[in-house]
């Protein structure tokens, strides 16, 4: 049985049937336990913060994405219109995000070779969600040459610590 298929179940169920009840007594018992685990440990509270600001941090960057070109909305005159354009959003600001990760890692393959715990402890700080280096609102052009971004030129005037 699917976790679906349970769950499409136990709705059809009156709420004071018992399996129901103790369904919903359990994920009570189960949350509770994970809240005092929350509130006692300061590691997983800080481990959650950190990843409720990573997801903050890539809803702004999508929601600057959806507004290139002064719209504030998705553009869309029907469902799958609107649904191409979230599609869209997405794979611009996952490009964005990529991009990020590959120069941040070059970046740390660098300072770890020079040995520089100063940039490290710096750059562990950055985000790769961070789109104030990209001109969103820019004319791009691509071209279908195979060349390949040299990252370590990208990369040779920045300095960390």
């Amino acid at each position: 049985m699917t976790q679906g298929t349970l769950i499409c179940k136990l709705c059809t169920y009156t709420t004071t049937n018992p399996t129901r009840q103790a369904i919903f007594e359990y994920d009570r018992l189960v949350r509770s336990i994970y809240t005092l685990k929350y509130l006692r440990d300061p590691q997983l509270e800080r481990n959650i913060r950190r990843s409720q600001n990573r997801i903050k941090s890539y809803n702004q960057l999508r929601a600057a994405v959806s507004k290139i070109g002064g719209k504030k909305e998705l553009s869309g005159k029907n469902d799958l219109e609107t649904e191409i354009s979230n599609q869209c959003g997405r794979l611009i600001s996952n490009a964005i995000v990529r991009y990020n990760s590959a120069i941040l890692l070059q970046l740390l393959e660098r300072l770890e070779a020079e040995g520089n715990a100063k940039g490290i402890e710096a750059l562990a700080r950055i985000s790769p969600e961070a789109w104030q280096h990209i001109l969103l609102s820019g004319h791009y052009i691509f071209h279908s040459s195979n060349e390949i971004m040299d990252l370590d030129a990208l990369i040779a005037g920045l300095k960390l610590g």
